[in-house]
Order: structure tokens, then C-alpha cells, then sequence
């Protein structure tokens, strides 16, 4: 009895360690990625499991005849840890999903685990004395003895099994790379946290503690990959594509396909006359004010650029986030370039200026590239066509075609001008816009 008791004080202090951990992982999680809808539910998850440990470790001390009343919530709370991690398994598996409107199954293997925890849970508020005797008798080694163990064991046993399976048919479906890490965490983690009740008694916190860290070591794999990822988004992306990644992972909002966007070409003109008779320093301090103003009104408009090269930029909108909107958006962006880009250019010299061209077409996009180095591109007529009007447009013009006018709604106050455009059989009908030409900017 003295040997129990001991066993009991022990266990009773590291349990509630270990619930300190995992709740502050979980707080951890829900502070640094708290946009991220899935590490929001894993943090809830971890903040469950780490009150349910305490719980547990507070009840397993007390006399099983005298439990307070609250003991019939410890069960819920557990239960609750488990439906959280549930709901996390869901949001990753959609990032493994071949299209981004597939939705996991409502009866799936997730959902009957959910089932099963929750008919766990609602045993555990009936019979809140027998679940503590059961966990003592597991802890003691009584386990095969007892029919209230295999009472309590089974529907969470079954909810694990299923969740294992579920997950081992994710990582069969590639889900997003930094999501992968955590779920192969969990995998590892699941029969630690049952071990936890099977081992002695002052052996249990051991055990709990070594899945935390396991777990641990795949949020930190997570965090890394994000890093990196946020790192190279952040060259070329849209801000809009974060909240895209955060829901459907990198691999499915960058995956290649076609779409139907519009493109905004713009390039400084007199740039290479100016960059002979000035000083390199000069020139890269033109460069990235052009960089930055460029940047500035593409991110006002949810544009994407593909490009920075030399004294001109190529701008995408509509992919990879879809936008029914990105032509009216591409002729907002194209003014905002003449009115608010040009200026810097102009202050380094009243000769230098800005030319903007803008296409409307599908085009294939998505992310080419080896190992270190990746790049976003979309390719096809529109993208030439952009390159080519803004080529033939002079200081201060928007030269659009007449797809981007018609789908925005707009009409031209001028006729339009047939011209040959490199590349293309036959002529284009393009139109001539000044910043002031058709809607004001919203």
C-alpha cells in the first residue's frame, strides 16, 4: 500500500509536468500560426490533452469513492482533446486532395473515431469512478482483470486504430510537406501515449514526456518548412496566396494548370540611355524605388509578379489565388502605375518614363524548377502579348487589349489600333488608355 501510495505522489507530479508541456505547445502553436486553421485545432488539441493530464493526474490521488463532481468533465476533456485532433487530421488531409474543392467524407474513418471518442466520453461523465478505477488498473497491471477496462479501452483503442489508418492513407496522398512532418509525429506518438497506460505507474510520466518531445520534434520540422516556404513566396506572391497555402498547403495552390488571367507589363522608358551616363550606385537606387513602387501597387490589387527583371516587371492576377475580377483589377493596377510609379521614375529624370501593356487570356501556370531553386511562371499568348503592348507604349500609356476592356466592362473612348504583334499571324486590336481613361481607382 505504501509502494502505491509513493507511486501515486510520483506519477501525480509528472503527470502534471507533462500537462504543462503540452499545453504549452499547444499555446505555442495557437501564438506563432495562429492563421493557420489547422494549427489552430492542433493547438486546441494539445491545450485539451494538457488539461486532461492534469486532471487525470489530480483524480488518480483521490479516493475513488470521494471524487468531486467535476470528475465527470475529465472523461469530456479528454474526449475533447481527441475530436480536436480529429478536426486538425481533416484540415490537413484537404491539402492532399487532387482538387481544392474535394471535401473529406462526412463518414469517413475520421469521423467514426469522433464517434467512438465521444461515446467514450459520455461513459466516462456516467461512470467517472470506474473510469478512475480503470486507470488504476491499468497503471498496476490489473488491466486483464478488469471488464470496466476493457469497457473504457476498447472506443478509444478502436478511435486510435482508426485514426492511424486514416493517416497512413494521407501520407499516401503526398499532404502538404510541412503538415507531413506533424502527422508522422502523431503516428509515433499514438501507441506512446497507450504504452503510458500499460507501463508502471511512476513510469507513465516518462512516457508521456518522450511523445511530447517526439511531437515536439515534428512541430519544429514544421515551423522550419514554413520558414522557408514564407521566405520564397515572399520574393514573387500576392499576400493573398498566404491564406491559400494556410488552407490548402503550398502543393495544391501552386500546383500547374490552366487558367484565365489577366497581365500588367511595365517597363521604364529611356532607362538605358540614363543608365550610360549615370553611376551604377545611381542606377540600383532607381531600381529598387522602381522595385519597391512596383511591389506596393501590385499588392494593393492582389497581383502576383512573376518578374523583376532589368527596368520592367510582369504582373499576374487572377492566379494562383482566382479572382472573377482581375481584369477590371489589371486596368485598375495599370493606372496606378502611371499615376503613382511613374512619379518616382521621373524624379531621378524628367526624360526617364513608363510604358503598360495589358492581356487578358489562359495561360498555364504553376511552379517550375530543381531542388534550392523554384520560380512561378505562367505561360502563353497573353503573357507575349502584355510584353509586346507595353513595349509599343509610350511614356504614360496603357496599351490593353480588347479581351481585358470587355471583360472589365469598360468601354474605350477611342478607336482601336490594328497593329502586328511579334509572334501573331494576325493583327491585334489593341486600345490606347491614359491613367484618366474609364474607371477611377477604388
Amino acid at each position: 500500500m505504501d509502494q502505491l501510495v509513493a507511486s501515486l505522489a510520483a506519477a501525480n507530479s509528472g503527470l502534471f509536468v507533462a500537462a504543462i508541456i503540452a499545453a504549452g505547445i499547444g499555446l505555442a502553436f495557437l501564438v506563432s500560426d495562429w492563421a493557420t486553421p489547422s494549427s489552430r485545432w492542433m493547438a486546441s488539441a494539445l491545450m485539451a490533452a494538457g488539461g486532461s493530464i492534469a486532471l487525470n493526474a489530480h483524480l488518480i490521488v483521490l479516493p475513488v469513492d470521494a471524487l468531486p463532481w467535476w470528475a465527470r468533465l475529465a472523461g469530456f476533456v479528454e474526449a475533447l482533446a481527441f475530436i480536436c485532433g480529429v478536426e486538425w487530421g481533416i484540415r490537413v488531409s484537404r491539402t492532399a486532395s487532387e482538387r481544392s474543392e474535394v471535401v473529406p467524407p462526412r463518414l469517413g474513418p475520421s469521423r467514426y473515431a469522433e464517434l467512438a471518442i465521444g461515446l467514450y466520453g459520455l461513459l466516462a461523465a456516467v461512470f467517472p469512478a470506474r473510469r478512475i478505477q480503470h486507470l488504476l488498473g491499468a497503471f498496476e497491471g490489473e488491466w486483464l482483470l478488469s471488464p470496466w477496462f476493457w469497457l473504457f479501452a476498447t472506443l478509444p483503442t478502436t478511435a486510435v486504430a482508426l485514426i492511424i489508418w486514416a493517416s497512413l492513407q494521407m501520407l499516401r496522398q503526398r499532404p502538404d510537406k510541412a503538415e507531413a512532418g506533424r502527422v508522422i509525429s502523431l503516428l509515433i506518438v499514438l501507441p506512446l501515449l497507450g504504452l503510458a497506460y500499460v507501463v508502471p505507474l511512476d513510469w507513465a510520466p516518462v512516457v508521456v514526456a518522450l511523445a511530447e518531445v517526439v511531437f515536439l520534434f515534428g512541430a519544429l520540422r514544421y515551423f522550419m518548412v514554413q520558414g522557408a516556404r514564407n521566405q520564397f513566396m515572399s520574393r514573387f506572391m500576392a499576400p493573398q496566396v498566404a491564406e491559400l497555402v494556410r488552407t490548402r498547403g503550398l502543393r495544391q495552390a501552386m500546383r500547374r494548370h490552366r487558367v484565365r488571367v489577366s497581365v500588367v507589363c511595365v517597363d521604364i522608358r529611356g532607362f538605358t540611355a540614363y543608365a550610360h551616363g549615370v553611376p551604377p550606385e545611381t542606377v540600383l537606387r532607381l531600381l529598387r524605388d522602381f522595385y519597391a513602387a512596383v511591389g506596393m501597387a501590385s499588392a494593393r490589387h492582389g497581383g502576383t509578379i512573376k518578374d523583376l527583371a532589368g527596368d520592367g516587371a510582369l504582373i499576374v492576377l487572377g492566379a494562383p489565388v482566382a479572382m472573377e475580377d482581375h481584369a477590371s483589377r489589371a486596368l485598375q493596377l495599370a493606372r496606378r502605375l502611371q499615376t503613382h510609379t511613374r512619379p518616382v521614375v521621373k524624379r531621378y529624370h524628367n526624360r526617364l518614363g513608363l510604358g503598360v501593356g495589358v492581356a487578358t487570356g489562359e495561360v498555364a501556370v504553376g511552379i517550375v524548377g530543381h531542388r534550392a531553386r523554384f520560380e512561378y511562371v505562367a505561360v502563353g499568348p497573353a503573357v507575349n502579348l502584355a510584353a509586346r503592348l507595353c513595349d509599343r507604349a509610350r511614356d504614360g500609356e496603357i496599351r490593353v487589349d480588347a479581351d481585358t476592356l470587355q471583360l472589365a466592362g469598360e468601354t474605350p473612348r477611342s478607336k482601336p489600333l490594328r497593329r502586328y504583334v511579334k509572334g501573331l499571324s494576325d493583327p491585334v486590336p489593341t486600345y490606347v488608355l491614359s491613367p484618366g481613361d474609364g474607371r477611377r481607382e477604388r
